[in-house]
């Protein structure tokens, strides 16, 4: 074996260590950088038993993230309510609320250099999730949960960082906080006005999330202008998804039972069949229309029954006649082509996030000339010229009062009588 203090390499094939990567405890090779796997988990270890949660199903899951992470932030951990100050209602969901807050510690993401060891960052801001009638949450969602943070290395999905418990017994999660919002507040603030560059970033960072999560063979089943964080950075705009498997009510939580934003759930869904990774594609489809348009899908109509039949049966989808003859070809293909009626025609998660990252590499990076940095040149030249020519006529649409764009549950009758109605 080879010691050495750097980067280099043995050309006798003998095993090489580099002193850098060498824990200075315990002097065994650590997982990532500043990451000792055996002496951060004696850490974790020591600590169990000064927290709980009051759920013991729950501690065994935060526990177990503990004693198996590959490096910092890799792991959950519970968080007292009372190292949080300054919270305040930002928005109800269907099976939460969320809100703003300083979590007055941080998280143990701080590497010093001197001592060797990871310190907490100090005050930042967060997000707080209430799930609500979490008091006795059901172990279904617990194994969501679980899910969940396998997913969580992947840099497009929202950092978590744990969970922590209301004065009223309820579980929150303990979220990273973006200053932009979801889609739809983004969407609301910028009234739909964004470059198509910053459309395909956006996409970039959500197929890579699905990519992630498909890879662990799950996934999302939920996907909606809701679901995606905004993080306005200044070379780039990017979307991080959030809430991965976690959907419907803590306490009554039915794996069978189908939840979420009408316009995003696939046909085959609403026809019985069970949310799949092809129906994840389906509602990235219906987000890459949501960007381009810049308004929500269907949000002149009722999210009833006709809309659902309509979507199934006549093969509905969101008009996109304003900006046909000014968006990308190469675009409007691929959106098609993501939201067809049959799941097996649809591209796969990886497809995508190679697509798109060709997609960047073309329109920012590359000098040469090409068919698609000459198609979103020309179509982001026609969008500012609109935008120039009717800026004082831009104003966020109306949503019809029957329009619903938090997740809910989709009633099993409309699913019978879709069955019924194709049976005819």
């Amino acid at each position: 074996m080879q010691i050495i203090d750097g980067t280099s390499s043995d050309d006798k094939g003998s095993p090489i260590i580099d002193l850098r990567r060498l824990c200075q405890a315990c002097y065994k090779e650590r997982t990532s950088h500043g990451w000792c796997k055996d002496c951060e988990t004696s850490y974790m270890i020591l600590n169990f038993a000064r927290w709980t949660t009051g759920n013991k199903n729950l501690d065994n899951l935060i526990r177990n993230t503990q004693k198996n992470a590959a490096q910092t932030c890799d792991y959950l951990e519970y968080i007292d309510f009372n190292e949080f100050d300054s919270i305040e209602f930002i928005a109800k969901g269907g099976f939460s609320a969320v809100y703003k807050a300083e979590w007055l510690e941080g998280p143990r993401w701080n590497w010093d250099e001197v001592g060797q060891m990871w310190c907490r960052s100090g005050p930042i801001t967060v997000a707080l999730k209430r799930l609500d009638n979490s008091q006795n949450i059901s172990n279904d969602f617990l194994n969501q949960v679980e899910r969940h943070h396998r997913c969580l290395q992947s840099g497009s999905l929202a950092d978590c960082f744990g969970i922590t418990r209301d004065p009223t017994g309820a579980f929150m999660f303990v979220m990273r906080y973006y200053e932009n919002g979801n889609l739809y507040q983004y969407l609301d603030k910028s009234k739909g006005i964004i470059s198509w560059r910053d459309m395909v970033d956006m996409l970039w960072g959500v197929a890579g999330g699905l990519e992630r999560i498909h890879a662990e063979n799950r996934f999302h089943s939920n996907l909606h202008g809701g679901n995606l964080l905004i993080e306005d950075e200044a070379v780039s705009t990017d979307a991080r998804i959030a809430d991965v498997g976690l959907h419907g009510p803590a306490d009554k939580f039915k794996p069978s039972q189908i939840y979420g934003v009408l316009p995003f759930i696939a046909p085959e869904i609403l026809l019985g069949e069970k949310p799949s990774q092809s129906s994840d594609i389906y509602s990235f489809g219906i987000i890459m229309c949501t960007l381009a348009t810049g308004k929500r899908p269907f949000a002149d109509r009722s999210h009833d029954f006709n809309l659902a039949k309509e979507i199934c049966f006549n093969n509905l989808r969101p008009d996109i006649s304003d900006i046909f003859d000014d968006m990308p070809k190469a675009y409007y293909e691929w959106m098609v082509k993501c939201w067809d009626a049959d799941p097996q025609k649809r591209p796969t998660a990886s497809q995508l996030n190679e697509l798109l990252g060709e997609w960047i590499t073309s329109i920012c990076d590359d000098p040469n000339p090409s068919v698609i940095a000459d198609q979103f040149s020309h179509a982001d030249e026609k969008r500012w010229e609109l935008i120039g020519k009717h800026m004082n006529k831009i104003h966020s649409p109306s949503i019809h009062p029957g329009a619903y764009f938090i997740s809910r549950p989709i009633d099993f009758f409309i699913i019978n009588n879709f069955c019924n109605f194709h049976k005819l």
